[in-house]
């Protein structure tokens, strides 16, 4: 039987690092890169800073907002924009 070789999965969070919103993408055995939404710059934040905010997963978010959209429904669960209905 073949084996095949597996490819390592990107985890990544939409986040909060105090104030900042952004991406955080987890290094194993390190922590979390944390980059601010429309920067390119990354920074190295340990698991363990209680500044590091992690909220759902970006692509299992994305994939929701995407369902939400379809469906009509965006604006009143998640309230991406601001003005909620």
């Amino acid at each position: 039987m073949a084996t095949v070789p597996r490819t390592p999965t990107l985890i990544q969070h939409y986040a909060y690092l105090g104030d900042i919103y952004g991406t955080a993408q987890l290094v194993t055995g390190s922590g979390y890169l944390f980059r601010a939404e429309g920067k390119r710059q990354a920074v190295l934040v340990s698991y363990k800073d209680p500044e590091l905010l992690l909220l759902g997963l970006v692509d299992v978010a994305d994939g929701q907002y995407e369902v939400d959209m379809l469906v009509g429904r965006a604006q009143v669960v998640c309230g991406r924009e601001e003005g909620r209905q």
